[in-house]
């Protein structure tokens, strides 16, 4: 059977074939491979085994917590199901499984082909139970990134029953919080996180963080007190402290000299 290579060469590339294949491949387990062509149906799994895959995938990493091979195959089943154009609720609990674990891990790059792809699986599932969670991910995703276009977009497509939702309406007031530069308010709402939104906010917080001290380190003369700065930052005093050592910030007598240290801090 003829295909266009094109669209099984990259995992999360646009399907518009009208070929549907059903895969013949029994392995539960099978390692992540980018294509060069067209694949042999002996080598993908079909929706049964794919469902038995995403089962083994998260029993072992709930006991091993081994991203390498969760992320191995999280993309194997990914590429798998993407070659067959399966786009169900199943399809929705891959991406949002790699989503979640990838966040644990820290791994942006990941995480973002995740919620891209949920972004448009959620369009063709509106029903799907955690639509408004990952929504309000996106949503602080694109806090993280400064991208002020995409956010004024998904703003604009909340209705009225998607603002009342926990979940948004927390990153609704984190990003509200963020436009306006009101990091003591950033950096509270970060210790009221729901769910795993505080993994998402921890790819901005650094950065804020930094901002943040910059202003108290050009704003205050002669000095400004550690305990000015832990109710500024958000930062329990040792780890306040130990932060501070990292831009060679050390404080006298529970003080910092501003003026000495106005420009030590990059952001």
């Amino acid at each position: 059977m003829r295909r266009r290579l094109d669209w099984y060469i990259d995992r999360e590339a646009e399907q518009g074939t009208s070929d549907i294949v059903v895969g013949t491949c029994m392995d539960v387990e099978k390692s992540y491979f980018r294509l060069t062509s067209a694949p042999e149906l002996s080598t993908v799994r079909p929706l049964k085994i794919l469902e038995k895959a995403l089962k083994l995938v998260q029993q072992k990493y709930a006991t091993s917590r081994d991203y390498t091979y969760a992320n191995d195959q999280l993309r194997s089943i990914r590429q798998d199901l993407m070659i067959q154009c399966i786009r169900n609720d199943f399809t929705v609990n891959v991406y949002e499984t790699n989503a979640r674990i990838a966040l644990e891990q820290g791994d942006r790059e990941e995480f973002n082909q995740c919620q891209s792809q949920l972004k448009l699986l959620y369009k063709e599932l509106p029903d799907s139970p955690n639509r408004h969670e990952f929504t309000s991910y996106r949503l602080l995703y694109y806090i993280s990134v400064a991208n002020t276009i995409d956010q004024t977009t998904l703003l604009s497509e909340l209705d009225e029953n998607a603002r009342k939702n926990p979940c948004l309406m927390f990153s609704l007031k984190t990003r509200e919080a963020w436009a306006l530069g009101n990091h003591v308010k950033l950096f509270r709402l970060y210790q009221e996180a729901p769910r795993m939104a505080s993994y998402v906010m921890d790819l901005f917080m650094e950065r804020e963080r930094k901002a943040a001290l910059n202003a108290c380190l050009k704003s205050f003369r002669p000095t400004i007190s550690i305990t000015m700065l832990v109710s500024r930052l958000g930062l329990e005093e040792s780890k306040l402290c130990e932060w501070l050592t990292t831009f060679g910030i050390t404080a006298d007598d529970g003080k910092i000299d501003c003026r000495t240290h106005s420009n030590a801090v990059l952001v």
